[in-house]
């Protein structure tokens, strides 16, 4: 090949091709969100975090703390229990249901018992719930749904959700008397559903949501939007906990408890109907098992005027009721210290139910379902049939 000779002329080459804005863009997106992965990933490995879990971890800081680490927050009945946790001795399985004596499993066809605390057994191990304690006395499975805080319109709510699910062929709903007045809140220590009765028909309130939707002009606006999207990053969760935890975790005002303008009572009764047409329709007995907090025991010579109008109602709607206020009442007026025996207490303080007194309560219980719980399979039919009702008669019918 010959060199070029003077003179000889060069083509200049083409200018090279600007790049386009857009591509820049889109380059550098993708780099940025790739590194972001790569931290993402990395976080999660060293510090024992599931890699693929998809959740709002700000979301779940703040139930934790509004909630409890026992519970989660539910759009449609307010919260509900962790499943397949294990705090302290309380464990559970799938759909929150606490572990009687080591199932890993929901069984059905037997017995489900709904309720607040006092049927979930606050306080007590696993297996000194009274639904464990019955199921023990009985021989039948008795899957304790129970979740703390409820109201009886929550309590009811979770039955339906279940009953699909476990498909009982008898149902115990537990009521303590403080949970009608819960019904009659839309917030009870964190947002809940309610119930109001229009045009003679019951009309559902869903809870608001936990965290309050933040007022503010357009910057406030995306500054808690990309809060939002941020919160499904753990590390992100963990960097701005840190470094702004005011903006990371504030909310507007906590409201603790408000209540609504209802006749909490009459709810619960028409809430009680429904749920009875339903088990009715599909083979299931039903019981309403009415608890009390002791400082009622010992203020009161009867129950409220309130769980005297639900439990009329129950029974004018054909289920059966075991009310335990007659029961323990004697034993206050016989003996008032006897009752730190049968619950939970710190001095003068009293809390839940203790072992004790959950055997008191299946005791009742057992009595009260023998006809229905012997004719069912793995029933102990040993145990024999009562020789004295097992409830006073103006608190037990059929």
């Amino acid at each position: 090949m010959q060199g070029h000779q003077a003179g000889d002329e060069v083509e200049p080459r083409p200018p090279a091709r600007a790049s386009s804005p857009f591509a820049n863009f889109v380059l550098l997106l993708i780099s940025l969100l790739s590194s972001l992965l790569v931290i993402e990933v990395g976080y999660r490995l060293a510090g024992g975090l599931p890699v693929l879990k998809w959740i709002n971890w700000r979301i779940d800081a703040i139930s934790t703390n509004r909630l409890g680490e026992r519970a989660v927050f539910d759009p449609v009945i307010g919260w509900s229990v962790k499943p397949w946790t294990d705090i302290d001795g309380f464990e559970t399985i799938d759909y929150g249901i606490r572990r009687n004596f080591g199932e890993t499993r929901v069984r059905t066809g037997a017995v489900l018992a709904v309720g607040d605390s006092f049927t979930e057994g606050w306080e007590v191990a696993d297996e000194e719930s009274w639904p464990a304690v019955l199921e023990q006395a009985s021989g039948v499975p008795v899957v304790n749904a129970g979740v703390g805080g409820y109201g009886t319109d929550q309590i009811i709510m979770r039955a339906e959700q279940l009953i699909p699910i476990v498909k009982p062929k008898v149902l115990i709903v537990g009521f303590l008397e403080s949970d009608i007045d819960r019904a009659g809140h839309s917030v009870f220590g964190a947002p809940k559903p309610y119930f109001t009765i229009e045009n003679n028909e019951l009309r559902y309130h869903p809870p608001e949501p936990l965290e309050p939707v933040a007022k503010g002009g357009m910057l406030s606006s995306i500054a808690y939007g990309l809060r939002d999207v941020l919160g499904y990053s753990a590390a992100a969760d963990f960097l701005l906990a840190r470094l702004s935890p005011n903006y990371w975790y504030s909310t507007e005002s906590e409201v603790h408890s408000r209540r609504a303008d209802i006749d909490e009572a009459e709810v619960t009764c028409r809430l009680l109907q429904r749920l009875k047409a339903r088990t009715d329709q599909e083979g299931i007995r039903t019981l309403l098992f009415m608890q009390y907090y002791a400082r009622v025991l010992f203020e009161s010579d009867k129950p409220s005027r309130n769980a005297q109008r639900v439990l009329a109602c129950a029974e004018q709607a054909g289920i059966r009721v075991v009310d335990q206020f007659a029961f323990l009442r004697r034993m206050v007026v016989v003996d008032p210290y006897a009752m730190k025996e049968y619950y939970m207490h710190s001095g003068e303080t009293y809390g839940h139910m203790s072992a004790k007194g959950n055997r008191h309560a299946a005791h009742l219980l057992s009595l009260a379902l023998h006809d229905w719980l012997s004719a069912m399979p793995g029933a102990y039919q040993a145990v024999a049939a009562p020789s004295t009702p097992a409830v006073p008669a103006d608190t037990a019918s059929e």
